[in-house]
């Protein structure tokens, strides 16, 4: 929610970004606070997506245009 890096990380995984929150959450107290420098340097390394909308809407079309043939 602040970077998008655990909803980046769930799309990469194929679950839920919710599960990565509470993992997040969950395992900052007992790694001293650990998880939150590794979520600064992951904020810096992954790339951005710019245009989400752009995304979801030409996966659809794309299945679409790899089935027509045009002769």
């Amino acid at each position: 929610m602040l970077a998008g890096v655990c909803g980046g990380l769930g799309e990469y995984f194929g679950i839920d970004s919710t599960w990565i929150r509470l993992g997040f959450i969950f395992l900052t107290p007992f790694t001293y606070f650990l998880t939150v420098l590794v979520y600064i340097i992951c904020v810096f390394s992954f790339p951005e997506k710019r245009n989400i909308q752009e995304t979801v809407f030409r996966r659809k079309h794309r299945r679409n245009d790899k089935t027509k043939k045009y002769y």
